[in-house]
């Protein structure tokens, strides 16, 4: 007999109809909802179906076979031949294998086929049926017979001990207990407490006293002034003291949240070792995680991450809606195939150098040598008698005059735009070292775009002012837009320009502040109610802003132009958001950006 009754009942199924209807049972319950059973002699390859709402098509296969790699390869022909739709693959097998077989059959599949493969075998079968639906075994006496789940019941009630328990004084500790719990949730461990219902989890112990008794592995004792009043709390930790002692071992795991006072406490407890989280809950986590990993805290839930992060959200959030999602990134849709070399008849100075990056964007080789897409201004090529000597076609070279040409044609492409905000009206702050809006550049200082996403009409402020409140004192501020160009090889096989805002500070007279604390208390001030599509409306308005007719050209002539697109790389994703599903903490946000945002108008 197998180690595991779970993978012995699996190895020995007879009952292959029924072996179909728990695979259903359990895809249904990973996801795949609207699963379409088929089976019978007769289903060319397919034991069932699933269409989602993007029409991506996923077919299961099942197999009880211990050769299943042919039968895995026998079943994706027959979908093939019978010209079946499919996206997905989903294979599930009772058999054992390898992970260079998986990897192995995933190429294989993906190769062949174009399809993408979800292989099962029997251990992640286990994991499903003890882990995350052990219910499900119950409903499937011709697989798990009754005698053999009263087997398995009376096995897990000698090694039940797997429950971090924490019991916090009520709203006092309770910021720290939610955040703590889906910390360790997140890190596998199922824990119990009180205050946060999990939802891939048990339940919240109906006796808690027998639960830390008879299924807590470890008591987490979140010490605080607070706690030290409170009854229940101690009572608590006196039961988890006395569990201590009896099985002589460090059942009770005390935590300092706020400095305790060791005086106050018992001679007992006052000798434990205590886990600081006082001054930085990161620390107190990293302490408390070795801890756990030294007496082989048990780790039963693999998907841990989930479902703490579950616990922030209903259950039907998502929605069957696409929506479109937009990133910061601009496709760079041509670059000139040529960088230039040019000379100078003598060695210009440096102050003279920072004065041409306004004007002309190159690479400074020397003193006198410089490497452009493009020629230099008239003015600055006659007074320093600048002219053409060669250069390279940087595609099909290495390095030119001994720079990568990848990461040249780079930096030439980012100085580009700072030419061309230049030449635009923005202005280059050398004490904040940003390029900013100045004031009156447009009218009333508004910059109007159009949202790609619904082709709406609307605005943002470049520039404005805003007080700042401290105490009794108002000191009032200036602000503008500031725009900064990252030009990346290896978000796509192209070029992609990351279009990042940032704002400059500055006092009413315009003088940029270089003290670290004010910048950072007026930023938090002016950009606390920015949410995600706030600043995204912003890079909106700064792209429309540098386009001539969707495109950002830079350069002459037409050959020799730098193309970015001026609509930001989007994709569509099959699901959505149901606003609705967030409850009232949505409809506050909302009524916050309602409210504070000023800077952001509808047409």
């Amino acid at each position: 007999m197998a180690a595991n009754l779970t993978i012995y009942c699996l190895e020995n199924i007879t009952d292959y109809l029924g072996f179909e209807r728990l695979c259903h049972d359990l895809m249904a319950l990973e996801g795949y909802r609207a699963i379409e059973p088929l089976g019978g002699f007769s289903d060319k390859g397919r034991d069932a179906i699933h269409v989602n709402a993007s029409n991506e098509t996923t077919i299961f296969a099942y197999s009880v076979r211990e050769d299943w790699r042919a039968k895995l390869a026998e079943d994706a022909k027959k979908v093939y031949e019978h010209g079946h739709a499919c996206d997905w693959l989903v294979f599930i097998t009772t058999a054992h294998f390898t992970a260079h077989q998986r990897d192995e059959a995933i190429d294989f599949i993906r190769n062949k086929y174009g399809w993408q493969l979800d292989l099962f075998g029997v251990e992640r079968l286990r994991v499903l049926l003890e882990v995350n639906y052990p219910h499900i075994k119950g409903q499937h006496p011709g697989i798990f017979p009754r005698e053999f789940l009263e087997v398995q019941s009376r096995i897990n009630t000698l090694t039940q001990h797997n429950h971090l328990f924490i019991h916090s004084a009520g709203e006092d500790d309770g910021v720290f207990a939610d955040w703590l719990t889906r910390k360790l949730t997140a890190e596998g461990y199922l824990v119990w407490c009180e205050r946060v219902k999990l939802l891939g989890g048990e339940t919240y112990p109906d006796d808690v006293d027998t639960a830390i008794r008879d299924r807590t592995f470890r008591f987490l004792g979140l010490y605080s002034r607070a706690s030290l009043r409170d009854p229940d709390v101690m009572r608590q930790r006196s039961l988890a003291l006395s569990i201590a002692s009896e099985r002589q071992q460090d059942f009770l795991i005390p935590l300092d949240l706020d400095g305790v006072n060791l005086d106050q406490l018992d001679r007992v407890t006052s000798a434990l070792n205590f886990i600081s989280f006082k001054d930085n809950w990161a620390a107190g986590l990293k302490q408390l995680l070795e801890k756990l990993e030294s007496i082989d805290c048990p780790r039963l839930l693999p998907t841990g991450k989930r479902v703490a992060a579950e616990t922030f959200l209903a259950r039907d959030v998502l929605s069957a809606q696409k929506e479109i999602v937009f990133s910061n990134c601009f496709r760079v849709l041509q670059i000139p195939p040529v960088i230039r070399r040019f000379k100078a008849l003598k060695a210009i100075p440096k102050e003279k150098l920072e004065d041409f990056k306004s004007d002309w964007s190159y690479r400074k080789v020397d003193l006198r040598t410089f490497l452009s897409f493009h020629q230099p201004p008239a003015a600055i090529a006659k007074e320093y008698r600048i002219s053409e000597r060669g250069g390279g076609l940087w595609p099909e070279v290495e390095k030119i005059d001994g720079i990568s040409s990848p990461n040249l044609a780079s930096e030439l492409i980012r100085k580009a735009l700072v030419v061309k905000c230049h030449q635009k009206g923005v202005k280059y702050c050398p004490e904040a070292k940003l390029l900013y809006f100045p004031p009156g550049l447009v009218k009333n200082d508004r910059l109007n775009f159009t949202r790609p996403n619904d082709g709406s009409n609307t605005y943002v402020k470049t520039c404005g002012r805003r007080t700042y409140r401290s105490g009794q004192s108002r000191r009032e501020y200036r602000y503008s837009l500031a725009p900064t160009f990252t030009v990346s090889q290896d978000l796509l096989d192209d070029f992609t320009v990351l279009l990042r805002i940032r704002v400059r500070l500055s006092d009413t007279k315009g003088k940029a502040f270089t003290d670290k604390r004010t910048i950072v208390s007026r930023r938090k001030h002016l950009c606390k109610n920015w949410w995600n599509n706030h600043w995204l409306s912003r890079v909106f308005a700064v792209s429309q802003f540098l386009a001539d007719d969707g495109k950002i050209t830079i350069g002459e002539p037409r050959e020799a132009q730098i193309v970015i697109d001026a609509i930001p790389l989007h994709l569509s994703a099959p699901i959505g958001i149901n606003e609705d599903a967030l409850g009232a903490s949505s409809l506050e946000r909302s009524d916050s950006l309602r409210n504070y945002d000023e800077e952001i108008e509808d047409d």
